[in-house]
């Protein structure tokens, strides 16, 4: 292990230290379930072991952006899960003032899945972990014994083709 390589460990064990408590208030500021600010903490510590070139002047700042943006991802994240969940429910009570659109949600999710199904195995088994089974980029990480980056990139990857493929189709 090089120097340079232990010094970075080493200053962000020590930021790890100093700012625990703060990176926790940012994720408890918005009322998200302790066990949920715990990992989403300890996600900024990885992310911020993921980063190549770090200046020992800058980290902590660093680490408050990062700890910014994830709570905007998962708050974001939330947000479009509870108005996805919200038009499911009023479609279902009006289900014959809806009909039309509850179809077309239908067609819409089996033209989905017929593009998931089209995946190579990995990024079918990435995507429907984060879509269909709402675990985070670190779960599935952990499940497929794969880097945080590499399940963000593929998970990237495959939305975008999901998209494309949906576009193509009319379905967007």
């Amino acid at each position: 292990m090089s120097s340079c390589h232990t010094e970075k460990i080493n200053a962000i064990d020590h930021v790890y230290r100093e700012m625990r408590e703060q990176i926790l208030s940012i994720f408890r500021q918005c009322s998200i379930p302790e066990a949920e600010c715990e990992d989403l903490t300890q996600d900024v510590f990885v992310k911020l072991m993921q980063i190549d070139v770090l200046r020992l002047d800058t980290i902590q700042g660093i680490t408050a952006t990062i700890a910014l943006r994830m709570r905007t991802d998962y708050l974001r994240r939330k947000v479009f899960i509870r108005k996805a969940v919200s038009e499911i429910k009023t479609a279902n009570m009006f289900d014959t003032t809806y009909n039309d659109e509850t179809y077309r949600v239908k067609e819409l999710h089996a033209l989905e899945q017929k593009i998931v199904d089209g995946m190579c195995e990995l990024n079918r088994k990435i995507y429907s972990m984060s879509r269909f089974e709402e675990k985070s980029y670190a779960e599935i990480a952990d499940t497929l014994n794969m880097s945080y980056r590499a399940v963000e990139s593929r998970l990237y990857r495959s939305r975008a083709e999901v998209r494309e493929n949906l576009a193509k189709a009319g379905g967007l």
